[in-house]
């Protein structure tokens, strides 16, 4: 059973790994402490746009365009998932997202399945430790 007052702190963990292969930088802020309702992420999209994202019970949100702040005057939506707000701030998030998908169905096609790495090498590790594309 997940500890309540760490779920979303393990969501946002989920969150890093998951998008690491998308955008330039991604981390958890080190600079503002977690709370039982609270995660501050910082990432870099590939078209070098800082922003601090908050991630709580609402969603995501951008709370600032630059790491480890939270700018109250900052007006962004929330969105459900961290694959939203990317869709919607950065193209190169779309791009890199489908051309992932589109290799990971050419390889299910081509070896009938798809390994960790996307590639379709059977002689590759096939762990689920690695990039996960939803």
């Amino acid at each position: 059973m997940i500890d309540d007052d760490r779920a979303l702190t393990i969501e946002a963990n989920e969150v890093v790994r998951e998008i690491a292969y998308a955008v330039k930088f991604v981390e958890i802020s080190r600079t503002i402490p977690p709370t039982t309702n609270l995660v501050y992420i910082n990432l870099t999209t590939k078209e070098n746009q800082h922003m601090c994202v908050e991630l709580s019970l609402q969603g995501f949100r951008v709370v600032a365009m630059e790491y480890d702040k939270i700018n109250p005057e900052y007006i962004s939506r929330h969105y459900e998932t961290i694959y939203s707000l990317l869709d919607s701030r950065s193209a190169e998030y779309r791009s890199t997202f489908c051309e992932t998908l589109s290799n990971k169905l050419l390889n299910l096609q081509r070896y009938g399945h798809i390994d960790a790495s996307g590639s379709g090498n059977a002689d590759e590790d096939t762990s689920d430790d690695q990039m996960d594309t939803k």
